[in-house]
């Protein structure tokens, strides 16, 4: 892997044509809500915001890294800015994967969103994570919740039993044992071929992939068991060298940027999924509401998997994963209190909010500076 990224790097600076590269990496297709608009659209804001002192050129589809490679390759100079899912680097982001995996405390994907990227930005162990993986976490994201997509009907609990469930690790995969499923550990991208070829039964993930990823090809039937959603890891991580290099004035239109569209993405990805669902089930998609017992396992399950996920975090090295737990509940339950209050279809209300309520706070002279 230091060999690869090193061979990236120098091909990363060759494409800045003899000026420094500022290369933005994300592993989504540039079609999707949480590349289009934080990626695509950010960093042409961004250059105009700064007069093209800031100037990112933007790599998607995992063109530049593939998604296990991102943290080192940003850290590495590969990537000025890149998207990381936490899942790939459970053993170098044990903080950021303690947090993720707490995704059925509030399935609420706009309250995690904001919640993790506060979290991230202003912990201190959170913040002591990043440093010693040679990141500057700029900003958080959530997926929409996850829903099990079949190719089988799956409504109770007895229909999930037996079943291979492709799941994002973790607390899900738990879970997925815990009703009697199989848990499938694959990336998103290899979720069409596993439903087409038989080796998986449902995929667990957002609804807006039965468009992203075209699954509306093999998916026949959905079950609206709200399965938590996904926010490890960050949507924005720089490369220190990088934003250090960079003066006030423009990390403070990085900060402003990224608060707009910490509140972009999440409106335009559930915009995304009503318009998957609606189209799938235009085309004979049979939706099912999860039968009682199986209702009744998802929240024994949250109870249960409290503790584990402690256990788990302690034999990674957290001292006090209980505290971190508790501040994290703490954020998530004033942002859900804060949200309440809000359209969550108002992109620019949304997006004053995280500006006042987050990256307003940030000493934009020091945030990321040591």
């Amino acid at each position: 892997m230091k060999l690869n990224t090193a061979l990236l790097a120098m091909t990363a600076c060759a494409i800045g044509s003899g000026a420094a590269a500022q290369n933005a990496n994300h592993f989504f297709a540039d079609r999707h809500s949480m590349v289009r608009g934080p990626y695509v659209e950010f960093a042409e804001r961004v250059a105009e915001e700064t007069n093209g002192s800031v100037n990112f050129t933007v790599f998607a589809g995992g063109s530049l890294l593939p998604p296990a490679a991102s943290l080192q390759g940003v850290r590495d100079g590969v990537a000025q800015v890149t998207y990381h899912a936490g899942t790939y680097t459970p053993a170098e982001l044990p903080v950021a994967n303690l947090i993720g995996n707490f995704a059925f405390y509030n399935t609420d994907p706009m309250v995690m969103a904001f919640a993790s990227t506060e979290f991230g930005l202003t912990n201190d162990a959170a913040l002591a994570e990043w440093k010693a993986n040679g990141v500057v976490f700029g900003g958080g994201y959530s997926t929409s919740e996850y829903f099990m997509m079949c190719n089988t009907p799956v409504a109770t609990l007895q229909d999930v039993q037996g079943k291979r469930l492709r799941m994002a690790g973790g607390a899900w995969s738990r879970f997925a044992e815990h009703v009697g499923a199989v848990p499938v550990s694959i990336p998103s991208s290899e979720m069409y071929t596993g439903l087409d070829t038989g080796s998986l039964d449902c995929a667990v993930a957002a609804a807006d992939a039965l468009d992203s990823f075209s699954l509306s090809d093999v998916v026949t039937h959905m079950n609206t068991l709200a399965v938590g959603n996904y926010y490890a890891g960050f949507e924005w991580g720089y490369n220190p060298g990088f934003w250090q290099g960079l003066s006030e004035q423009e990390r403070g239109v990085l900060f402003d940027q990224m608060a707009y569209y910490l509140a972009q993405h999440r409106v335009e990805f559930d915009k995304d999924v009503e318009k998957a669902l609606s189209a799938a089930k235009s085309n004979g998609m049979e939706i099912f509401e999860p039968d009682q017992a199986l209702t009744d396992a998802l929240a024994d399950f949250v109870k249960a998997d409290e503790a584990v996920l402690i256990e788990n975090a302690q034999g990674r090295g957290i001292e006090n994963p209980q505290a971190l737990l508790d501040d994290y509940k703490r954020i998530v339950d004033r942002w859900a209190e804060l949200l309440s209050e809000v359209d969550q279809s108002d992109t620019d209300a949304l997006a004053a909010l995280a500006k006042s309520e987050i990256y307003d706070k940030l000493d934009r002279a020091s945030y990321g500076m040591d």
